[in-house]
């Protein structure tokens, strides 16, 4: 009886984390949706600058993060640079390769946005012990790669 009781209680706990799991999801897609629209942002021409804040990144592997075929990449790009979100930048290490990189417009208005975010989820951690951000780490890089295999099996069913 005690190990049912456990079975179940383990259930409703996996079924409360998938559950707050999911709102958290449709919350930042809310805040992430929101931001779009204050500054007159698709969620395409989002996601490129999210890619390029953790580093320049050329075109090609922009467009493959976002899902885009590169012409449409190179569009969204000339796009964004147009309004002074990004701009061309030469690879330090291979002058022929070109980079995309966040202007300092862009990296000013996330900072904005997503700084206080960026704080309120430093001081959250705080509370954990370093054995619980572990945990913490491991499921959601887990969690991303469950999440990018699912989005490789629907890609592959739209194809077929």
């Amino acid at each position: 009886m005690i190990e049912q009781k456990s079975n179940e209680e383990a259930e409703r706990l996996s079924e409360a984390i998938g559950l707050a799991c999911m709102r958290w999801q449709e919350a930042t897609e809310s805040f992430d949706e929101t931001f779009g629209k204050l500054h007159g942002l698709n969620s395409a021409e989002r996601r490129c600058l999210s890619v390029i804040m953790r580093a320049p990144q050329p075109a090609n592997a922009v467009a493959k993060a976002i899902g885009l075929a590169p012409p449409s990449v190179t569009a969204l790009i000339d796009r964004l640079s147009a309004r002074g979100l990004v701009h061309r930048i030469s690879d330090p290490s291979d002058r022929r390769r070109v980079l995309v990189a966040p202007s300092e417009m862009a990296v000013k208005v996330g900072m904005e946005a997503y700084g206080p975010i960026q704080e309120a989820g430093m001081q959250m951690l705080r509370q954990f012990s370093e054995a619980e951000k572990q945990v913490v780490l491991r499921f959601i890089r887990q969690a991303i790669e469950m999440q990018e295999r699912e989005l490789e099996r629907l890609l592959q069913q739209d194809k077929g």
